[in-house]
């Protein structure tokens, strides 16, 4: 075990929160961060849990104790997957997977600066800075609820899709966006669950905009049960799930880590917020690295998914 702490401000909300506490594996009250892949879960068990003044931070440090040599993704690794998804999608194996690529930079930023310029651009994201027992750093501001707890009331949402502001919607993501909600109403059917499905709506998310349905349900499931049916959505995964994931990794020569995981506050004052591990950087003692990522599935074009990576990359490299 091992001492450590976070910071984040839930979407939608004004008060920030700095938790610290012990280190232990799995998921336990406290701010949970799990990886894409679940191997790596820890939970850091509160000593206390309090509001964070963001602009009096001077005495509250969170450095990278870790230095390391990342590699970026080159565009032939990101077109040799694209290649491989788009087969599999053809010989009807899947009809859709999501496609990631890592952008490594030379410099160590300010996590501390950073997540105050997260926080003040997207005020409907949930924002996020913790350490990790590996002792690299994850920062990000991510759109996507996984689940929201308070008392037996649920919810979560479809988000998927992805479009710049000079663009209209195509039957390409309106097709990511069906895949989506209907992988989870079905999950939640399994687990005897009644949800109820909100109108579609298209929401802003820093340069880019993406297409949302909110679900909401009641139930006397734990939360932690309950995301580890929805983990990963086939937003982060594609679909069938499982064909995806392995796809994913014949796709990419990179490790997700954290990326496509999910973190949030467990159990604290009788609620929880699970996020979806999205626009999102690691930090290291001499590195920073972005994931990116998007849904490719049989309407996909090549140099469009490309141009939607960069975008979503300037979510947090225009504060570099």
């Amino acid at each position: 075990m091992s001492a450590l702490k976070a910071i984040y401000r839930l979407a939608g909300e004004t008060k920030t929160y700095i938790i610290e506490g012990v280190s232990l594996k799995g998921v336990n009250s406290g701010f949970i961060f799990s990886d894409f892949n679940n191997d790596k879960t820890f939970s850091i068990s509160p000593d206390s849990v309090k509001e964070f003044d963001i602009s009096d931070s001077s005495d509250v440090i969170f450095k990278s104790s870790e230095s390391t040599n990342w590699e970026s993704s080159s565009q032939e690794d990101y077109e040799f997957g694209f290649v491989i998804i788009q087969n599999e999608i053809e010989h009807q194996k899947i009809n859709k997977a999501i496609l990631s690529k890592k952008k490594v930079y030379g410099e160590s930023p300010n996590a501390i600066e950073l997540f105050k310029k997260l926080e003040a651009a997207y005020p409907n994201a949930h924002v996020f800075l913790t350490e990790t027992p590996e002792g690299v750093l994850w920062i990000g501001a991510t759109p996507e609820t996984l689940l929201t707890k308070s008392g037996d009331s649920f919810e979560t949402m479809s988000l998927a899709g992805t479009r710049a502001e000079d663009e209209e919607w195509t039957e390409k993501e309106f097709d990511e966006q069906r895949i989506v909600t209907n992988s989870i109403l079905s999950e939640l059917y399994q687990l005897n669950i009644d949800p109820k499905l909100s109108e579609l709506e298209t929401i802003r998310a820093g340069s880019v905009f993406h297409l949302r349905n909110k679900v909401s349900f009641f139930s006397d499931l734990p939360a932690s049960k309950i995301a580890s049916v929805l983990h990963p959505t086939p937003a982060i995964s594609g679909n069938p799930k499982a064909q995806a994931m392995t796809t994913i990794k014949i796709s990419e020569n990179h490790e997700r880590d954290f990326y496509c995981g999910f973190g949030g506050p467990h159990g604290i004052s009788n609620s929880t917020t699970f996020f979806v591990n999205l626009r999102c950087a690691a930090i290291s003692s001499n590195q920073i690295a972005l994931y990116v990522g998007g849904g490719i599935t049989k309407d996909s074009v090549l140099e469009n998914e490309t141009r939607e990576c960069e975008r979503k990359a300037q979510s947090i490299l225009k504060f570099l």
